[in-house]
């Protein structure tokens, strides 16, 4: 279940963010000797800085399996003296509660999504979760790991959100799955209740193709379809695999509609605090990780198939893919408009 913003702050995660000079402290409720499930432990001697990451996926899911890359790697690049802690299942938060703590710096890292970002200040990497501005995962990655997708990341800082984009992840495309009928034509959502990220660029994208945009936190997701809460959702593929969002809404339609990608967040006070030799080693176990997250994500995407067509799981492609597009021109007026010249550039990529 998720920790409500205050309750994550009284956990005294600031004491796993020391600067170069102070070792850090391990959090109470995670002894140094008992390592937490999912924790990375360091190639030699005892860690110096303790840093906890945070995701709202499930352990086994191709997130936090990247997660765990990146974590090994910051380990192997600093000896063992910074070791992140990863946190699955939403344990820290929802994304606007870890957003807000890791402004705070009571968060250190946190695997941030660019469609949720939306509500905290203009910054550029919310355009990239617009609807269709990617033709497909090589036009991402081709952004993401070229001089335009770093400029964006620089960019979140750049804002004064108090937060540094460390590097991107890829969850694939999302698309809609509903607990009741199949989805083929744009017809078939209107006024259905789907649930969102509570972002108003996702209610807005919802709203225009008909439906009803209903915010619920992603760890209350399950019990909501299974209740009749709501009628859909919309995740990527591996997502609505691993959490298991098959068995309550089996009718899973490759839609597209937006492929917001994941960025890596860093507290910019956790982030100040440590020295340059460690925030050098993070940022090229960043790189590292995007390289394995970008090979990992096309194998989890495949699997996922795979075993949702095994599931039972009718997966339907669009009849009328050209109203689906059309239907986003108010979300680009509204959401767009101060993201012109950086659209056209994304779009411009090879």
């Amino acid at each position: 279940m998720a920790l409500a913003l205050s309750s994550v702050l009284a956990l005294g995660i600031l004491a796993g963010c020391a600067g170069s000079d102070t070792p850090a402290e391990t959090p109470a409720e995670t002894p140094a000797e008992t390592p937490a499930e999912g924790e990375t432990e360091e190639p030699a001697g005892e860690a110096e800085v303790v840093l906890r990451y945070g995701d709202v996926n499930p352990d086994g899911h191709v997130l936090l399996d990247s997660a765990e890359f990146f974590a090994e790697k910051v380990a192997e690049l600093t000896n063992g003296e910074v070791k992140i802690e990863i946190y699955p299942s939403g344990q820290l938060g929802d994304d606007n509660e870890v957003y807000q703590a890791l402004q705070m710096g009571a968060v250190d890292l946190y695997r941030g999504n660019s469609a949720s970002l939306t509500d905290f200040g203009s910054m550029e990497v919310t355009a990239l979760a617009l609807p269709y501005i990617f033709r497909d995962r090589e036009h991402f990655w081709a952004v993401a790991s070229g001089d335009l997708g770093q400029s964006i990341l620089d960019n979140i800082s750049e804002t004064g959100s108090r937060m540094k984009g460390l590097f991107y992840m890829d969850e694939g495309a999302r698309n809609f799955f509903t607990t009741d009928a199949p989805v083929t034509k744009i017809e078939d959502l209107a006024n259905l209740k789907i649930r969102v990220q509570n972002s108003a660029l996702m209610l807005d994208t919802i709203s225009a193709l008909g439906a009803n945009p209903t915010p619920i936190d992603y760890a209350e997701l399950y019990t909501s379809l299974q209740t009749g809460v709501v009628d859909g959702a919309e995740n990527p593929p591996a997502s609505y695999y691993s959490n298991k969002f098959y068995e309550v809404a089996p009718y899973y339609v490759l839609d597209g509609h937006t492929y917001a990608p994941s960025v890596v967040l860093a507290s910019e006070i956790t982030w100040n605090r440590l020295s340059p030799e460690h925030q050098e080693a993070i940022t090229e176990a960043g790189k590292l990780t995007e390289a394995y997250n970008k090979e990992a994500i096309e194998a989890a995407d495949q699997k996922a198939y795979e075993d949702l067509e095994a599931a039972g799981v009718e997966i339907t492609t669009l009849e009328d893919a050209e109203k689906w597009s059309a239907a986003m021109d108010s979300v680009y007026e509204k959401h767009g408009a101060s993201f012109l010249e950086l659209i056209e550039e994304v779009k411009a990529v090879k």
